[in-house]
């Protein structure tokens, strides 16, 4: 457990030291005009570019003893703690939801896999895991918008500011994690079907239930493993649908961070959202440790 957890944070740090030094690549763009209507764009990449810019981050660091100030004079800081609140709102409902629907979900479609609504969970898990979540966002906002013309009382879809403007964006950053988990139990259920003891209670006369029961117990090394991919999948895809539903979040600012190349600020975007991750983990690791039977965790 501990040399797990050292090793978590070695991983940690890495990651955060890597995001770094990708942030400070240099995006300076020269624009070279031969004429009026031919004109060559270039992003040249020198070393001693690359110093630069190192430099003047940590100088910046040491000036400011800390991220600063953005460009209208607000402390970052401020700007994180604003804007993560609204994020946190779709991060952790969504994260739960997952972890405690797709793994249901995909003990029922075990359960039913010989049977027309096993199959039809099967078709739907795989239809939602192949199709980009961006895409499905954006098909539910246009049929939402065909419903309200035809009736469906109208409400504001591409906001952060009604109470109800996190759930178009919560749903859409679940499906495809949620269509993981799926598919994760079901095939950890079907790989437990082949062990002796599955043979062993159902010989001794007890019923399909109590073997699911036993089945599940013994998969939850393998669904608490996913968590921290599933986290992943949550944050990799919030600044896209963040942007999409027009939802001022971290995962909005943190894109607008990037193509507006504010490194500090992007920085201070990210590291809350690695800290997540890393918290996820950790944590991760504590329940494998003491719900999941030695045995188990070692298999």
């Amino acid at each position: 457990m501990v040399w797990q957890v050292s090793k978590n944070i070695l991983t940690f740090l890495l990651v955060l030291i890597g995001i770094m030094l990708i942030l400070l690549l240099p995006r300076e763009r020269e624009i070279e005009v031969f004429r009026p209507t031919h004109q060559v764009a270039d992003y040249p990449f020198t070393m001693e570019l690359y110093k630069e810019n190192i430099s003047q981050f940590i100088d910046h660091f040491q000036t400011n003893n800390g991220f600063g100030t953005t460009k209208a004079g607000t402390p970052i800081m401020e700007e994180i703690q604003r804007f993560l609140v609204r994020s946190l709102k779709i991060i952790i409902p969504g994260f739960i939801l997952t972890m405690l629907i797709g793994p249901l979900i995909g003990v029922l479609q075990f359960y039913n896999r010989k049977r027309k609504r096993g199959r039809v969970l099967s078709f739907f898990s795989w239809i939602f895991s192949s199709i980009p979540d961006f895409f499905l966002f954006i098909s539910c906002h246009y049929l939402l918008l065909v419903l309200m013309r035809h009736g469906l009382p109208r409400f504001n879809i591409y906001s952060n500011d009604d109470w109800y403007s996190f759930i178009i964006p919560l749903v859409a950053i679940m499906i495809f994690p949620l269509s993981h988990m799926v598919k994760v139990t079901s095939v950890a259920m079907e790989n437990e079907m082949s062990e002796e003891y599955v043979r062993t209670v159902l010989s001794k006369g007890l019923t399909r239930y109590k073997a699911l029961v036993h089945m599940v117990w013994n998969c939850w090394s393998t669904i608490i493993n996913q968590s921290q991919l599933v986290i992943i999948y949550i944050l990799s895809s919030l600044p896209i649908i963040e942007k999409l539903s027009n939802y001022n979040g971290a995962g909005y600012q943190l894109l607008q961070s990037i193509l507006e190349d504010e490194d500090v600020r992007a920085l201070a975007f990210m590291l809350p959202l690695l800290v997540i991750v890393f918290t996820v983990t950790i944590l991760s690791l504590a329940m494998k440790y003491w719900l999941v039977p030695k045995g188990v965790r070692e298999a």
